[in-house]
């Protein structure tokens, strides 16, 4: 069961992130880790944002080890397009 041990972030902080971003990528993030704290199952999460179950696993892993910063994506190198 995938549970929330990063303590550093409150569920109030979380959700003024996710209001606050305009990027829908990080919002989906945000909303996913406000899911868990709600209670919500993996399984559960993954169906409503219609993504992969790893896929939840990945944030829940990147918020536990950076809080809200390792939810944000690294900048891709390069020329843009």
């Amino acid at each position: 069961m995938l549970t929330i041990t990063n303590t550093t972030a409150t569920r109030e902080q979380v959700w003024m992130a996710f209001r606050q971003a305009h990027h829908v990528r990080l919002r989906e993030r945000y909303h996913c880790i406000l899911l868990l704290m709600d209670g919500k199952s993996c399984s559960e999460i993954a169906q409503w944002l219609y993504r992969d179950e790893d896929t939840i696993r990945g944030w829940v892993h990147a918020f536990n080890q950076s809080g809200l910063q390792g939810l944000e994506r690294e900048p891709i190198p390069g020329r843009p397009a």
